[in-house]
């Protein structure tokens, strides 16, 4: 009888935990110069506190880079191509970069930075989808 009880216990608990970690961001990149490619990324919260960056690869358009993270109920990210993978977004003699860039919400400002505030976006429960469209600076 114990036996039937500490192995439905375990399962239980096991299948809380895996959802548990099964939230986080399902980003969907569109506009590469090239694929595969890499991505840089950068989750910030609804205050610009950096929640979560990194790199990871982009395989194509349809296949979403999949980042386990806990989500804030507003986000805003921030993500670049990084061509050459030197694992810096790249800039002109001007300061503008280089490499295509997006915000998320679609915020676009030419030749700047849109502000925070603009790029947040809200998260759902379990994972969240974004598609995001990289662009040239001079894009507008």
């Amino acid at each position: 009888m114990t036996k039937p009880f500490f192995i439905t216990l375990f399962i239980c608990l096991f299948s809380s935990q895996m959802k548990a970690q099964e939230t986080g961001l399902k980003l969907y990149v569109s506009g590469a110069e090239n694929y595969p490619t890499v991505l840089a990324y950068d989750i910030l919260d609804q205050n610009g506190t950096r929640i979560k960056a990194g790199f990871s690869s982009l395989k194509d358009a349809r296949t979403p880079v999949v980042i386990p993270v806990p989500l804030p109920k507003r986000f805003g990210v921030v993500i670049y191509e990084d061509v050459n993978r030197n694992k810096t977004l790249d800039m002109g003699l001007f300061g503008q970069p280089t490499e295509l860039y997006a915000f998320s919400n679609d915020a676009w400002v030419f030749l700047g930075r849109p502000e925070h505030k603009e790029t947040l976006v809200y998260s759902k429960e379990g994972w969240t989808p974004l598609r995001m469209t990289l662009k040239s600076v001079m894009d507008f």
